[in-house]
């Protein structure tokens, strides 16, 4: 079978290679790969800068739509030729989140999707809402259920602000679901081509991060003086300082993101004990929110934003295309 390996942590050692065809056990489904979609997270890993002590080798890509072509032993509820997503966090089917989940990721450690075929527990995969096309459904599990349970931690009413970072998946993401929801959204972005897109997705303003030097500031002047009641920050970091800043009194924040680091050195204590502020860790859901923002999606007709398009050959640009400037969308790579 034709597939991509992650080797080592460094971008160099993704190889493509012919493994064989898997084969599913008792209450397990195989799935066709139609289209599989990149992540930071991918990029991270393939890069050593994120759990370089994952045990390798491993087919990377957490991300991925197909269709069910063979059913293991036990297996009731799915048909073959079904079109299905598969849920990244396999073991997380529902209630909170448990530390040993993180053993049952998939695209590392657990195979991913950068393959023609996958072998998944058929208790961990979820039908595909008919109106997307393969691009559009394979950037779903990861990032896009990141923003849903995002909002869900901000606990934000219609009217409420709420900031998003840049143009990344995630926020792209939480910018349409907030939007849709009648919340009031504040986009930041450097480029200006991609305002004026965030602002057709439903941000009511935009700031440019690298003309502004008091994001906080800034933030505060479009909120008359209050600051925003949630932000979803992607970035990480120092950063992080100047954005309980921008943040109201009693203000949710998700934190999800190390684009710029996992460190964060300073006075962070104070701001969120003096705002009162809640910080919550965000990394996908359950199986069970999974399915409950597909239909919050079927419902709204949301249809996330895709990027680059790669040809299976392409995987390994798709991974690399992560490192700088890009457009907006994730990356994804189409197996036929």
């Amino acid at each position: 079978m034709d597939a991509f390996q992650l080797q080592g942590t460094t971008l160099e050692s993704l190889r493509r290679v012919d493994l064989p065809e898997p084969q599913p056990g008792p209450g397990e489904v195989r799935i066709r790969v139609a289209a599989a979609s990149v992540n930071y997270r991918d990029y991270a890993l393939a890069t050593g800068r994120y759990q370089a002590e994952l045990p390798r080798p491993f087919v990377p890509l957490s991300d991925g739509v197909g269709r069910i072509d063979a059913l293991g032993a036990g297996v009731g509820g799915f048909a073959l030729g079904e079109r299905v997503i598969g849920h990244y966090t396999t073991a997380w089917l529902d209630g909170p989140f448990k530390s040993e989940n993180h053993l049952s990721k998939l695209g590392g450690p657990l195979d991913g999707w950068l393959a023609r075929k996958i072998v998944l527990p058929a208790a961990a995969i979820a039908r595909v809402p008919d109106y997307l096309d393969d691009a559009a459904a394979s950037t779903l599990p990861v990032s896009g259920l990141t923003a849903w349970s995002a909002l869900r931690k901000l606990e934000l009413a219609p009217g409420a602000s709420v900031l998003v970072q840049g143009s990344g998946s995630v926020s792209l993401m939480a910018l349409q679901l907030a939007a849709a929801r009648g919340l009031d959204v504040i986009a930041t972005t450097g480029d200006a081509a991609k305002a004026e897109r965030l602002r057709a997705l439903g941000a009511r303003a935009t700031i440019d991060y690298r003309a502004t030097p008091d994001l906080a500031a800034a933030v505060r002047a479009l909120t008359d003086g209050r600051g925003v009641d949630g932000i979803v920050d992607v970035v990480g970091g120092q950063q992080l300082l100047g954005l309980l800043g921008a943040a109201a009194d009693n203000a949710h924040i998700a934190l999800i993101g190390f684009l710029d680091s996992m460190q964060v050195a300073g006075n962070l204590i104070g701001p969120i004990m003096a705002h009162q502020l809640n910080l919550h860790g965000v990394s996908v859901g359950s199986l069970a929110d999974l399915r409950a923002y597909l239909d919050e999606l079927e419902a709204r007709r949301i249809a996330p934003v895709v990027g680059e398009r790669y040809g299976f050959d392409g995987g390994a640009r798709a991974i690399a295309a992560m490192a700088g400037e890009r457009a907006l969308g994730k990356p994804v790579v189409l197996m036929d």
